[in-house]
C-alpha cells in the first residue's frame, strides 16, 4: 500500500469512528479522530524502519567482516 493511501484511509478511519462515538460537535471529533488515525499511520510507518537495536547492527556488521575475511 502506497504511503499517502495509508495515511489518508488511517485519517478517514480515525474520524469516522470517533465521530460514531460523540453526539455533538462533529467538527471536532472529526479532527482528532483523523489526528489520532494519523499518528497510528505513523506509528505502523515507522516502526518496521526501528525494530533492530544498535547492538544487533553491530553484531550483524561483525559477522559480515568476519565472512567476508574467509
Amino acid at each position: 500500500m502506497r504511503k499517502r493511501t495509508m495515511y489518508g484511509l488511517c485519517a478517514l478511519m480515525g474520524a469516522v469512528g470517533l465521530i460514531a462515538f460523540v453526539e455533538s460537535d462533529w467538527l471536532l471529533a472529526a479532527i482528532l479522530g483523523a489526528g489520532l488515525g494519523l499518528t497510528i499511520a505513523l506509528m505502523v510507518h515507522a516502526y518496521p524502519n526501528d525494530i533492530a537495536p544498535p547492538s544487533d547492527r553491530r553484531h550483524e556488521n561483525t559477522q559480515r567482516r568476519k565472512g567476508a575475511r574467509v
